[in-house]
């Protein structure tokens, strides 16, 4: 392989894709998406937020009458939303699964007995780490139970800790982060579906991709076709991460799944250009798969059935967004990472070997 060959069709393809306006809108467009979700997403919130659930059956008046007593007393220092379920078993998944912050299991006969001055036990459920907003509320609920019952002490708060579910990738990493990596698929996917393969799809349009396989061979024109993705992507990638922030915790993994993911769509795309044969067709519907491509990205992070998530599994945006959230945590949400490079190599490797063939055919 003659580098220098390489080297000049990769730098007149990236020229190129810079003066053609589609190409530049493309690649502009999901980078500028990603800036904006650093900003309408933020992690912090101006004011401590919590939701409590009270649990007590229908006929336990005391549950009700704390539920509506506890948000008014706290009112000043904190936003809650409570509700009232029934059964413990029902809070204690809510608890578990961080739907809610703290559930509070109301005996019957609660404010009798505080006012009787007996300071009955009241039963809280907390996860292990909870926020300091969910610890200020069981600080909080003696007092609650005082008003109530006109007296102090009113109640004896025994608290239990219980074990979370699987936590998301979302709680884990933060609903903005989370947001930045899925534009990071995004803008990969525009490059490699679209702005890449609409480069070459133009010069097999205009028959000009003979020419240069009469001055290069074929792997030399697919290894500057495919940098030209990477290239963009990779500097895409950069600039995202660099103007939001984005903590990674583990660079190498993170470059991993970057990379794998790269190249797969990139070696993908390019084959849609010999689908296609004209920049304009692949302009209009390559929309189509470019959408169904990148919304593994933001799949991944709810916790999908097990049907939706083995299609997210087998497609490189979903490994490849799996990977870097990965990455840019301490430790593994997800794991996989033998059977994402798999996947990697099977559709990036696949489709680069299937457009070496094309080409080469082409410059017999």
């Amino acid at each position: 392989m003659n580098l220098s060959r390489v080297w000049a069709i990769l730098r007149k393809d990236l020229l190129d894709a810079i003066r053609d306006g589609r190409v530049l809108a493309i690649i502009i467009v999901p980078l500028a998406l990603g800036i904006v979700y650093s900003m309408i997403y933020p992690d912090q919130e101006p004011r401590p937020k919590a939701d409590v659930v009270v649990v007590g059956s229908a006929s336990n008046t005391d549950a009700k009458r704390l539920s509506v007593a506890l948000p008014r007393d706290v009112g000043r220092a904190l936003d809650l939303t409570v509700r009232v379920e029934p059964d413990e078993a029902t809070a204690r998944d809510a608890v578990a699964e961080d739907d809610a912050d703290v559930a509070v299991v109301v005996p019957e006969g609660l404010i009798a007995d505080a006012e009787a001055g007996r300071a009955p036990p009241l039963q809280v459920l907390v996860g292990p780490d909870a926020s300091p907003t969910a610890r200020a509320v069981v600080d909080l609920l003696p007092t609650s139970v005082g008003k109530l019952a006109d007296r102090a002490p009113a109640a004896q708060v025994a608290v239990r800790d219980v074990a979370p579910t699987s936590p998301s990738a979302i709680d884990e990493l933060g609903l903005s982060n989370y947001f930045v990596l899925a534009a990071v698929v995004m803008t990969v996917g525009f490059i490699g579906l679209l702005a890449t393969p609409i480069v070459l799809a133009e010069e097999i349009e205009k028959r000009t991709i003979e020419a240069l396989l009469l001055a290069a061979r074929g792997p030399e024109v697919l290894a500057a076709k495919s940098l030209v993705g990477v290239i963009y992507s990779v500097a895409a990638t950069a600039i995202l991460l660099a103007v939001t922030g984005v903590p990674i915790e583990r660079p190498l993994l993170f470059v991993v799944g970057t990379l794998g993911m790269v190249v797969s769509i990139v070696g993908f795309g390019l084959c849609l250009a010999y689908l296609f044969r004209a920049a304009d067709k692949l302009n209009t519907w390559g929309w189509v798969i470019v959408m169904p491509a990148i919304a593994p990205a933001f799949i991944v992070g709810v916790d999908p059935p097990g049907w939706l998530d083995a299609i997210v599994q087998a497609v490189p945006t979903g490994q490849g967004m799996r990977l870097m959230v990965d990455g840019a945590l301490p430790t593994d949400v997800f794991g996989g990472l033998g059977l994402a490079l798999v996947v990697f190599a099977v559709w990036g490797l696949g489709g680069l070997l299937v457009l070496s063939r094309l080409l080469q055919r082409r410059g017999s």
